[in-house]
């Protein structure tokens, strides 16, 4: 992965939201004037408040920050939790969910597996990818849930503050039943997509970065969260982050990529001289078996043993010099057998089955193939020549 890495970062829920109606109702004035305190979103492990949030006394926390400094690209999660408890009302505020997918000469994707904090899979449309996260990450499992509607919210992203190009408002409806109450929902969040080309040894590959972020979820009895909207989204409006935890944040991701960078630079060099250390020892290899071949061939005479072969099997005859006399290509037929010139054989030739090519080491090693393709001597230490037919 390169430096040039698209991340989303961790977003707080600090703006305001708008409704999947066509119209926002406003909560009774009595809900708006109820006191109100400061609920704090708590990093146990850095032992600092991560953010806060306002929301009507008497309502309960629950939150969840977890770290993994295994992940370089997104060691953290945080989510959260409002509910009051008297009248079944929730403001639910979901970890970031980021993606990636790589194309490429050195695209090597696992999907559905998580990968530095991210989950690889392809990217889908807004509508498409809320609905598999509200399924299968945000609320998995949950009985008899049933999506009733959704669509794009055009002004999502300027209400929360980060309009752009490749930037998509998206929520959606759905009802459920729940200690014997029927219960509805309505989740938004932000569509988020990028790209970078990384160049390598290996080519050129681009990494599209994707996913969603500041998803948030409104939860009450079917028919009652048109009149709390308005409460609802001036308590995701009220959250503020701790500027120590933001920068307590930055700093480990800083040092998170440059473990991450340095692992890189060690694992290149690591490969390059085991790659130098390999095509040392294969010259090494090629000029011992040189020096060897030409040894044995200086000290063989092999004039004599040939012309005795030649009579065994011509009836004192002799081939042409490089040619096969009529007695060899008889015994070939009968045995469904050719004759190959093999330097690397005492008679200079060896006989092998009918197939398109033999190969052949020079050790008295040979191999045979009909595939006019399959060459041996890729990713191989020694040196594989190709036999010719004694015609």
């Amino acid at each position: 992965m390169s430096a040039q890495r698209l991340v989303f970062g961790i977003v707080l829920w600090a703006s305001t939201l708008g409704g999947l109606g066509p119209t926002a109702v406003r909560a009774n004035p009595d809900t708006m004037t109820k006191s109100m305190q400061l609920y704090y979103v708590m990093d146990e492990q850095a032992q600092m408040p991560v953010y806060a949030i306002r929301g009507p006394a008497g309502w309960t926390l629950e939150s969840d920050v977890q770290w993994n400094l295994n992940n370089n690209v997104v060691p953290v999660t945080i989510g959260a939790a409002l509910t009051d408890p008297q009248q079944t009302r929730r403001v639910q505020l979901f970890p970031e969910l980021t993606c990636y997918w790589l194309t490429g000469d050195a695209a090597l994707n696992n999907p559905g597996q998580w990968n530095m904090g991210m989950l690889n899979v392809a990217p889908m449309d807004p509508r498409t990818a809320l609905v598999e996260a509200v399924l299968n990450i945000y609320q998995p499992g949950v009985a008899g849930f049933q999506i009733t509607g959704v669509r794009e919210v055009p002004g999502l992203p300027a209400a929360l503050g980060q309009a752009g190009p490749n930037v998509t408002g998206v929520g959606l409806r759905a009802v459920f039943p729940w200690e014997g109450k029927r219960m509805e929902e309505e989740i938004y969040a932000l569509h988020m997509i990028g790209s970078a080309t990384m160049r390598g040894e290996a080519g050129v590959t681009t990494q599209t970065t994707w996913g969603l972020t500041s998803a948030h979820a409104f939860i009450t009895q079917e028919g009652l969260l048109e009149g709390h909207r308005s409460l609802f989204t001036n308590m995701v409006r009220s959250g503020t982050p701790n500027p120590a935890w933001v920068a307590l944040h930055l700093n480990i991701k800083q040092q998170l990529e440059a473990r991450f960078q340095q692992g890189l630079i060690d694992n290149r060099m690591a490969r390059e001289a085991i790659m130098a250390q390999s095509r040392s020892l294969a010259a090494q290899n090629e000029a011992f078996r040189s020096n060897i071949m030409q040894r044995h061939r200086a000290a063989m005479d092999t004039t004599a043993h040939e012309s005795f072969v030649d009579g065994i099997h011509g009836g004192g005859g002799s081939s042409s010099s490089g040619g096969m006399t009529g007695q060899q290509k008889y015994v070939d037929s009968i045995h469904d057998r050719e004759t190959f010139h093999d330097p690397s054989t005492v008679t200079g030739t060896s006989e092998h089955g009918y197939a398109d090519h033999h190969w052949s080491d020079g050790w008295g090693t040979t191999l045979s193939t009909d595939n006019p393709n399959f060459d041996p001597n890729i990713g191989s230490t020694l040196q594989w020549e190709e036999l010719e037919r004694v015609e």
